[in-house]
């Protein structure tokens, strides 16, 4: 009952609001010379196949910068080695608000963000926080720039089931080339939550786009809060390839990790995840093995397969 009433009030929101362009008028005055024409068109260059994975791939980051209206809805079911199976379904509305340039949104989201984020199932060892993770965020997002090489946004939001647990964000993301042949992204976030206090969050991206449709992507990310277990830290490395415009692949594995109580490894994971749009260009279908080395689980080699269906709706497709 849960998932249906967040369903339809996704679908009330997204119909409540109008989404109108507002179009920035350049001037001769704001014109860049040419060293900047040229560091741009560097920068856009080597990031079109970054943007693009990351688009196709619903990343966080990429949700959280992109300028227009979307609603996105998931249902997985994933099979646990000795486990059986478990369903699970998830929603995102961002609503982009009339004016102000593009800049304001409402975000309506039980998807987890950043170092949080399922695609790379990062298993807390702090479970009561763990367990919370699994709730309905309703946020308001101001965008206060926004470009390919540079962006800063503001959020503040309640958690919608977990008695309105207040939180405030702020995130800025710089991207820049190296040596012309590849892009090194780093973003750094500060954050209050009245449950879990004030935190960092930060995310570095390597990547080495070889051709358009082929990427090699090596991450670093970390979050430090009052309540976290000292640094918790996770380092991935992934191959990324797209067939065409409606299907891609990832293949890559991660190492977990934390400081305290002990410095020490808590997970090892090696994954395949194929996405691809079937139908229409809206409706996606993704399966994903996995095997995982918990240290829970005294590091016994553990398979598990996820199939998932979504539907998207919004601007992305205009």
């Amino acid at each position: 009952m849960k998932k249906i009433t967040l369903l339809l009030l996704s679908s009330m929101l997204l119909c409540a609001f109008s989404a109108y362009a507002d179009h920035e008028n350049s001037t001769p005055e704001t014109d860049p010379d040419f060293v900047d024409r040229t560091h741009r068109t560097i920068s856009d260059s080597l990031s079109a196949p970054s943007r693009w994975f990351d688009s196709f791939f619903s990343d966080p980051r990429s949700d959280e910068e992109f300028a227009g209206t979307l609603l996105r809805l998931r249902g997985s079911a994933t099979i646990n080695e000795g486990d059986g199976v478990d369903y699970d379904g998830k929603v995102k509305a961002r609503l982009r608000l009339p004016n102000l340039k593009r800049r304001l949104h409402l975000i309506l989201s039980s998807e987890e963000d950043d170092i949080r984020d399922a695609n790379l199932k990062d298993r807390r060892i702090n479970k009561e926080l763990a367990d919370n993770n699994d709730e309905t965020t309703l946020a308001l997002q101001y965008t206060q720039e926004r470009s390919t090489s540079f962006s800063l946004t503001h959020r503040i939001g309640l958690d919608l089931e977990d008695g309105l647990n207040p939180d405030i964000r702020s995130r800025v993301r710089y991207s820049l080339p190296i040596a012309d042949q590849s892009l090194l992204t780093l973003a750094q976030a500060v954050f209050w939550e009245n449950e879990e206090g004030f935190g960092e969050e930060t995310r570095i991206d390597y990547d080495i786009p070889f051709r358009k449709n082929m990427l090699l992507r090596t991450t670093g990310r970390g979050l430090f809060s009052e309540s976290s277990n000292g640094y918790e830290w996770l380092t991935l490395v992934e191959h990324l390839t797209s067939f065409s415009h409606k299907k891609a692949i990832s293949v890559g594995a991660f190492t977990a990790g934390e400081t305290r109580p002990q410095n020490h490894v808590t997970e090892y994971n090696t994954f395949v995840k194929y996405r691809q749009a079937f139908i229409k260009k809206w409706l996606f279908f993704e399966l994903n093995p996995e095997v995982s080395w918990l240290r829970e689980k005294d590091f016994k080699a553990a398979t598990a397969f996820t199939l998932t269906l979504e539907i998207q709706f919004g601007d992305i497709f205009d």
